[in-house]
């Protein structure tokens, strides 16, 4: 198991559950994945060389991880050197190189953003300058939202470049063409390269300038059907020319003037517990059963997807800078019927809070409901009974929702 942290919790006890031994690997023991796992090695996962040799040493027969990019590229150079079922290397670059994920695009007839991978600030520079549109520099292998930035003139080009690079692990910058319009995430899986669509939401983001984090996402999509429809369409026509063997999939794209247009595409489940509660939720698929059975080679065909006409709902909200002096009815939130997994426990008193300038440092829950205003009432409910109080400089400060 690659990753320890919260959203890897529900993977993690899905394997002691089904009574295999949890080896979780991490760089940082206190992640509360570390705490029910069998065994914990202390190592960076990234390490592609040694993490084969410490799945060597183990004599591992599955290697798993979910709602996180980051390991994907290593779980599969070790599956393709021990022949343990995954998919290609050569695959998860693609998943995981945003400039790669653009140029596949492209192979594939399928339309894309302007774009140009630049090697320093000139380059950047010149591709500004070259066009005529508000533009974002992102690292082009990282997650979270983390060194990516919007620029709007060549002041900001030149401090987005500079962001983008602390998170570039020594790779270029993709630098590209933002617009603006309305987001969808869709859910999918893989199974002997063939693909199924399987839940679609719509995005509501944070008006935080460069968080690029989702204060919410809602579960069906309310968007036009006809519009949906394609989506869907043209999420799988990726997922299969990407060549996914198997597995669960994320992807997230904008619809802007009638076109719709691929932002990214993962190969694991999304995040904040999309993949182990919403999907299930949704569908009364295991998710996290299919992942472990998947990864020892114990799946033969794919699995039943039931629709159950549930609405979900994950909620997130970002702390003010400061320290956290009052905290209130958290446990109360936690013990409603329709609130499902979260990260609430990481709110304390006495918690320093930083600037919020990437996805990381959201807090957040998964939400279920018979009907859409039945979410939005939750939500509503949720938000006046949730009291979080922040005190920077004398001055008190509340949650931030949107």
């Amino acid at each position: 198991m690659f990753g320890a942290n919260t959203l890897q919790i529900p993977l993690i006890n899905k394997i002691n559950e089904l009574g295999y031994n949890s080896i979780v690997v991490t760089l940082v023991p206190t992640e509360p994945g570390a705490e029910i796992a069998k065994q914990v090695v202390i190592e960076d996962f990234c390490d592609e060389k040694l993490m084969l040799s410490i799945a060597r040493k183990y004599n591992v027969i599955g290697i798993v991880t979910d709602q996180t990019d980051i390991p994907v590229r290593s779980i599969a150079y070790v599956c393709e050197k021990l022949g343990l079922p995954g998919i290609s290397y050569e695959t998860a670059c693609l998943f995981t190189d945003k400039f790669l994920m653009r140029e596949k695009c492209k192979q594939l007839g399928i339309s894309t953003l302007k774009y140009r991978l630049v090697n320093d600030i000139e380059q950047a520079l010149d591709f500004y300058d070259s066009n005529n549109f508000k533009v974002i520099l992102k690292p082009i292998n990282n997650q979270g939202s983390k060194g990516v930035c919007l620029a709007e003139n060549r002041e900001e080009v030149i401090y987005a470049y500079q962001e983008a690079i602390k998170y570039s692990k020594g790779n270029p910058i993709l630098i590209e063409q933002f617009v603006t319009g309305h987001e969808v995430v869709v859910e999918g899986i893989a199974f002997n390269y063939e693909f199924k669509n399987l839940i679609c939401g719509d995005t509501y983001y944070f008006k935080e300038r460069n968080a690029f984090a989702a204060t919410q996402r809602i579960f069906p999509s309310r968007y036009d059907s006809e519009v949906i429809n394609r989506v869907l369409r043209l999420n799988e026509k990726i997922i299969k020319g990407f060549g996914l063997k198997q597995g669960l999939t994320h992807s997230e794209f904008i619809i802007s003037n009638n076109e719709i247009i691929l932002l990214e595409t993962a190969a694991r489940g999304g995040g904040v517990f999309i993949s182990s509660d919403i999907i299930p939720l949704m569908t009364n698929f295991d998710t996290t059963k299919f992942i472990v059975e998947l990864a020892v080679g114990k799946i033969c065909s794919f699995p039943e997807i039931v629709e159950t006409n549930k609405f979900c709902s994950y909620l997130a909200f970002f702390l003010p800078v400061g320290k956290v002096i009052e905290c209130e009815n958290i446990q109360l939130i936690q013990e409603l019927d329709f609130v499902h997994g979260n990260n609430l426990d990481k709110i304390k008193l006495g918690l320093e809070t930083f600037n919020n300038v990437d996805k990381t440092s959201r807090y957040f829950m998964v939400l279920e409901a018979g009907s859409y205003d039945e979410i939005q009432e939750r939500i509503s409910y949720i938000k006046s009974q949730l009291n979080i109080k922040v005190q920077r400089d004398g001055i008190m400060y509340s949650i931030i929702w949107n």
